[in-house]
């Protein structure tokens, strides 16, 4: 998979993780549980993706060593922190379904991971395209 593929895919993940964060922000403000239930179904879709890019490797590891961590393996950590990522999503979810207590410290815990997580995919977007001389 070259870079392109890379980018994308991180672009989706990026733009699928802004979505849920402003539609559970949103959701809060405006008082509207169908707004917070949007927000983790697509934090939900977001990490059946992951899996599906970890399931099939898609992402090839590079086998260099050199200082720097590639851009491939910062990628993998993402995308497994998505799958932890949505099994949290499904907790609270469930937590919603079934009126247990704490939701409302469920869906906050839920946007600050989604918040960490952005920032991670932000660090890995913006880190250059290193290829190594032949």
């Amino acid at each position: 998979m070259d870079s392109i593929s890379l980018s994308g895919l991180t672009s989706i993940s990026q733009w699928v993780l802004f979505l849920g964060i402003g539609l559970i922000i949103l959701g809060i403000i405006e008082k509207r549980e169908n707004y917070i239930l949007a927000g983790q179904i697509a934090f939900i879709v977001l990490g059946i993706l992951a899996s599906y890019i970890l399931f099939t490797k898609s992402i090839p590891v590079p086998t260099e060593n050199s200082i720097n961590i590639p851009k491939e393996i910062k990628a993998l950590s993402f995308f497994k922190g998505v799958v932890i990522f949505m099994a949290v999503s499904i907790l609270s979810l469930l937590q919603k379904i079934f009126k247990l207590p704490f939701q409302k410290a469920s869906i906050y815990f839920l946007i600050l991971f989604a918040l960490f997580l952005f920032f991670m995919l932000f660090n890995i977007i913006q880190m250059p395209n290193i290829s190594s001389p032949k």
